[in-house]
């Protein structure tokens, strides 16, 4: 998003706009400490506070196929929001998705095909769902969309090796599910014009990045990653597709006349 686009964005937020959002989850539920050096974990009670916040704010929910199917029809898509999970995490589907289904609230979850009731690469001992559980989040009317085979890089890897990961994991979940997978996350929530190029060929309708706030593009859909540091101050600000340019704005080094000695 470019400071013009920014600074419009912020006048009309300051008017009253609800912009829609797309936030991105990895963990709901405890792990310790160590368990979690990404930090992607959130307890089960800042979750549902988080949505007591969108909740409170007036937002509809819906998977994040039929918001970007909202959008494109040209319908009015303010106070619109999609929950998404990344990576398919057992614990998170009892914690997280659980109180999703209990409050009536639509999601997407995006699975790792090869990963399939093993344990995560980067999370200690955090499991990845069973084939048995992902058909059981699908019949619940979760949507379940693709995250690759084996939860590598794609944007590192050349056109035929990720068109390869995309296509063999819309297939396996497609076999499993026993209806059309429309949509993916690319792993680590960066793709290259390469690697849309394969989701394109691979046959998704959509794709989302992990990037913040950004022009909404059916294979590049930006959603806001919620890490266990974000705070209901920073919650409102990704909802508002404010967090990153002010996040920025605030790292930004003083100049040295501006600095304490």
């Amino acid at each position: 998003m470019s400071a013009q686009q920014w600074l419009a964005h912020a006048a009309g937020t300051l008017l009253g706009k609800r912009y829609p959002f797309v936030l991105c989850y990895h963990g709901v539920g405890p792990i310790s400490a160590g368990g979690d050096p990404l930090r992607l974990f959130v307890s089960r009670e800042i979750f549902s506070h988080h949505l007591d916040v969108i909740q409170g704010r007036g937002y509809g929910f819906f998977t994040v196929a039929d918001l970007w199917q909202l959008m494109r029809s040209g319908a009015d898509a303010q106070r619109s929001a999609s929950i998404t999970f990344d990576d398919g995490l057992v614990r998170t589907a009892h914690e997280g998705v659980s109180v999703l289904l209990e409050r009536g609230i639509p999601c997407s979850m995006f699975v790792s095909t090869g990963l399939l009731g093993k344990p995560h690469p980067d999370l200690d001992g955090a499991m990845i769902m069973t084939p048995a559980e992902v058909v059981e989040l699908s019949c619940a009317g979760v949507e379940i969309g693709a995250h690759s085979v084996d939860h590598v890089r794609l944007d590192e890897l050349n056109y035929t090796d990720a068109l390869d990961q995309l296509r063999r994991s819309r297939a396996v979940l497609e076999d499993l599910v026993g209806k059309p997978v429309r949509s993916m996350a690319y792993p680590y929530g960066r793709a290259s014009e390469q690697t849309m190029r394969a989701a394109r060929e691979a046959g998704y309708e959509l794709a989302c990045v992990c990037s913040g706030p950004g022009a909404w593009r059916p294979l590049s859909i930006p959603r806001e990653p919620i890490y266990s540091s974000v705070t209901p101050l920073r919650l409102r600000l990704k909802m508002a597709g404010l967090y990153g340019p002010v996040h920025a704005i605030r790292s930004m080094p003083r100049p040295a006349s501006s600095q304490r000695i």
